[in-house]
């Protein structure tokens, strides 16, 4: 894997995390337990692995033979853990985009910082609940991060460069083919085969996908609401208001202005009252608006930039999305997920007993855990929920059960 980039500067981190850290207690580290928990995090070399992954298959084909995979949940949880974390991981950083890398590398930096492991003796220490609401915490936002990776996709394929109402007003017009005023299946799979050049080769899940990411209330079609919620639009029209009325005074062309002539009376701090041309004072206002239009020119500059740079960087994207849209990119993960997900943290931790035998890790047990060890731990979480929504996406569950 590689290794966490040194401190950065960033200027924004994924908000979902930015809360996790109040569950790692502050104050001096706890000692490690005489039995401390046991995590399933086993070292692989490179030439173990094929060995391992011929054992691993074997003992999946014993497990169906003998009771079969009787629900998606145990298929989802035969999909995460069915390779090492070595490999998965590996497999993880050869095949996703530097972006999604850069987020989960992120993500794991602003949980716990950039100590340099061989300087300090730096451990981590918790409860037994608090770590694992920590670990489903991260899977369920490494699934957030794979949804996030979809939508700016999406958007770069619709070429929408900005969170501007009117650009994603002319994307979904130009997707509503029949000019309905929502997007139907139909028209969902000629915009997904259209990604890959109108061959009729687009895998048929991605098109399904797709709709129940965006088709929130679940009416089989997906509404202008619906479109502009999920992917990101932002209304600028109240914010463009000033600048609009700003440019128009400036210009002389605000409507109804009158021509003014003779004197005003001004009041000044004080109550005193002094009169003044009209003509010379229009002008003084005049020079004070052409102020603030360039300072408010300045600062939609800037904001464009920053929407420029959330293009490039998954991390600024979901910073800068508001809570509701970030629910949306969780929304429709299916209870079997969630369910799986649980299982997987359940068999990661283990607690030695005295008779060699291994109990469930308890709510109030003490775990220590190096910080390196943290790191790896907290990347694993956030590559299995992305990989669990991938098999989601693409139904690998179902196929797995026969049900496709």
């Amino acid at each position: 894997v590689p290794s966490l980039p040194p401190p950065l500067a960033m200027t924004a981190t994924l908000v979902s995390l930015a809360a996790l850290t109040a569950l790692l207690p502050a104050g001096p580290l706890a000692r490690v337990a005489p039995r401390a928990p046991v995590l399933r995090m086993q070292a692989a070399d490179d030439d173990a692995l094929d060995l391992e992954a011929m054992a691993q298959l074997r003992q999946r084909i014993a497990r169906i033979q003998q009771g079969g995979l009787a629900t998606s949940a145990q298929a989802y949880f035969e999909i995460a853990t069915e390779k090492s974390p070595q490999l998965l991981l590996r497999e993880f950083f050869m095949t996703t985009e530097p972006r999604v890398q850069q987020a989960m590398q992120d993500a794991v930096v602003s949980l716990l910082g950039t100590l340099p492991p061989l300087q300090f003796d730096s451990r981590v220490s918790t409860t037994g609940d608090k770590l694992v609401a920590l670990m489903l915490q991260l899977q369920m936002t490494g699934y957030m991060l794979r949804n996030a990776e979809y939508v700016t996709k999406l958007r770069e394929l619709l070429d929408i460069r900005t969170r501007s109402v009117s650009e994603f007003r002319e994307a979904f017009d130009r997707l509503d083919e029949d000019g309905s005023g929502y997007l139907e299946m139909g028209e969902v799979k000629s915009l997904i085969d259209s990604f890959y050049g109108g061959s009729g080769e687009a895998p048929p899940y991605e098109a399904e996908a797709l709709m129940r990411l965006l088709d929130t209330n679940r009416d089989g079609r997906i509404s202008w609401d619906e479109f502009s919620a999920a992917l990101g639009a932002k209304n600028d029209s109240a914010r463009d208001f000033p600048l609009r009325a700003l440019s128009a005074a400036v210009e002389g062309n605000a409507v109804g202005a009158p021509n003014v002539t003779g004197t005003i009376t001004v009041s000044l701090e004080g109550g005193k009252e002094v009169e003044v041309d009209a003509a010379s004072y229009m002008e003084q206002l005049k020079a004070e608006a052409e102020v603030l239009r360039k300072e408010l020119n300045m600062v939609k500059k800037q904001e464009a930039r920053a929407e420029l740079a959330t293009t490039s960087s998954l991390s600024s994207y979901v910073a800068t999305l508001p809570e509701e849209q970030l629910r949306l990119l969780t929304s429709d993960m299916s209870p079997e997920v969630k369910e799986a997900m649980q299982m997987v943290v359940k068999y990661i931790f283990k607690v030695p007993e005295d008779d060699g035998t291994e109990r469930d890790l308890a709510a109030d047990d003490q775990v220590t855990i190096e910080q390196n060890k943290m790191r790896q731990l907290c990347m694993y979480q956030l590559v299995l929920g992305y990989r669990m929504r991938e098999a989601e996406a693409k139904g690998e569950a179902d196929e797995r059960l026969g049900r496709q």
